[in-house]
């Protein structure tokens, strides 16, 4: 099961996503619910910015889910935040994804060595 989980990721992302997870409830309970927000804005910023590593999405929305099983928001307050801000989470996913899947062309054109 573990194979499948998170896509075709390093072994090192998929565990340090799951040490996310875990780290999550433990820092809820002993840390509180502001620091623990904070914190996994700071996760969510990691998985964005593992874009060319392994695609991003899946984990970003691994957090989302036990942001809400944590209760450190409501399904409302998630709802009318994606509402008003559909525009940028769209832009935010086609970005993410063209990054990912053009990695090869992107790591040809920024590491080709020009003439001087």
């Amino acid at each position: 099961m573990l194979k499948h989980f998170l896509g075709n990721g390093p072994n090192w992302y998929i565990y340090t996503i799951i040490g996310f997870l875990i780290f999550n409830v433990i820092a809820y309970y002993t840390l509180g619910p502001t620091l623990t927000s904070w914190i996994i804005i700071g996760e969510f910023i990691f998985t964005l910015a593992m874009a060319l590593k392994c695609y991003p999405l899946i984990s970003g929305g691994l957090l989302a889910i036990q942001v809400l099983a944590l209760n450190l928001t409501t399904p409302e307050h998630s709802y009318q935040e994606v509402e008003q801000n559909l525009e940028v989470i769209l832009l935010l996913m086609f970005m993410v994804a063209a990054i990912y899947f053009m990695k090869p062309l992107l790591m040809f054109i920024f590491s080709k060595v020009l003439p001087e």
